[in-house]
């Protein structure tokens, strides 16, 4: 009873203290409000200009020709004429199974037997684009563009028959 009587007087005190507190002071209309310039941590876009912003702009399309087969072993689809690309199995950890340079015509096929099963999923990556006359950065968006956690940038994808 006696460690009853100890608790219950220190929960009043603390109680008590709770309601001691001075309440925030309400500002008036004519105290000043201190604002920072900028409190964002990166500039304020330019007001003018095209929307979305070129750095956020759609890349270029990217396309599997299905449907894919295992038993056929060839994958064909379009791009950007040049682009060096990758052909990857997802399914199997983004194992490449074809590396290729969209031909003149934006059109490329590669060759994939034996690396995929039914069931698989494949997709299309970004290839090697050092030598070339395109940069990364040309490619950081587009319909399509999936950034998959431990695989990377797949373009697009399909699932092989």
């Amino acid at each position: 009873m006696k460690h009853f009587f100890v608790v219950m007087v220190l929960c009043l005190t603390v109680l008590a203290s709770c309601g001691s507190q001075p309440a925030s002071p309400v500002p008036s209309p004519t105290s000043s409000i201190q604002t920072t310039p900028n409190p964002y941590p990166y500039p304020a876009p330019p007001a003018t200009g095209s929307y979305p912003p070129a750095e956020l702009r759609q890349g270029p399309p990217f396309t599997i020709d299905g449907p894919v087969t295992a038993a056929e072993g060839l994958v064909r689809g379009s791009g950007p004429a040049g682009v060096p690309i990758r052909i990857v199995n997802i399914t199997r950890g983004a194992e490449e199974i074809a590396a290729v340079t969209i031909g003149d015509d934006g059109r490329f096929s590669a060759t994939i037997a034996g690396k995929v099963s039914s069931g698989d999923r494949i997709g299309i990556m970004l290839g090697d684009v050092r030598g070339t006359r395109f940069n990364r950065e040309d490619f950081l968006s587009g319909p399509g563009y999936q950034d998959i956690p431990f695989i990377g940038i797949i373009f697009t994808s399909i699932l092989v028959e």
